[in-house]
């Protein structure tokens, strides 16, 4: 009786390379997965910070401020000094009938914030009231600069923030009265 050898391969089993082969391929496509998950993090991470971050909330909250403060102010005067870096505005109350404006607002940036100073005006008069204390008002933080123009009832205001990646604001609205 003689024995018939089996051929090994024929057992049905992986050798040592072919296992080999097997984990070194499921390590590389690992990795390619891992690599794309990082950078979509990231990607996500700094679309996210663009969208909701403090730059983009100062800049909604500038906007909004500047807008509803020029909705309300009047078209006959308006003051920008500084080489169009400081903006006065005056304007009324709500549902004031007095000829001149008995408000105004003051635009402008100390040590890279945005301040903006609301004060009463001498009635009768376009000259601000000396008596009362003024609060100014931080509506944005890392403003490397700042310039104001006008250009028939709109105004303008640029805003340029510290910072390598940073996108310029422009804020544009119109003055409504007269």
């Amino acid at each position: 009786m003689t024995k018939k050898l089996k051929n090994p391969r024929a057992a049905g089993g992986f050798n040592l390379i072919e296992l080999v082969i097997v984990i070194a391929s499921a390590a590389i496509l690992t990795l390619t997965v891992g690599v794309f998950l990082g950078n979509g993090q990231k990607s996500w991470n700094h679309l996210f910070n663009r969208v909701y971050g403090d730059m983009a909330i100062d800049s909604f909250t500038a906007h909004k401020v500047f807008d509803s403060i020029c909705r309300k102010a009047s078209l006959r005067k308006y003051v920008i000094e500084d080489e169009g870096q400081t903006l006065e505005l005056y304007y009324w109350d709500s549902g004031s009938s007095a000829l001149t404006p008995e408000n105004y607002a003051r635009f402008y940036s100390v040590d890279n914030v945005l301040y903006v100073r609301h004060g009463k005006l001498q009635a009768g008069t376009w000259q601000p009231d000396t008596s009362t204390a003024l609060t100014p008002i931080n509506i944005a933080n890392n403003v490397e600069s700042i310039k104001f123009e006008t250009q028939g009832t709109s105004i303008r205001m640029f805003l340029a923030y510290t910072g390598e990646n940073t996108m310029p604001v422009v804020c544009s609205t119109v003055r409504h009265n007269d």
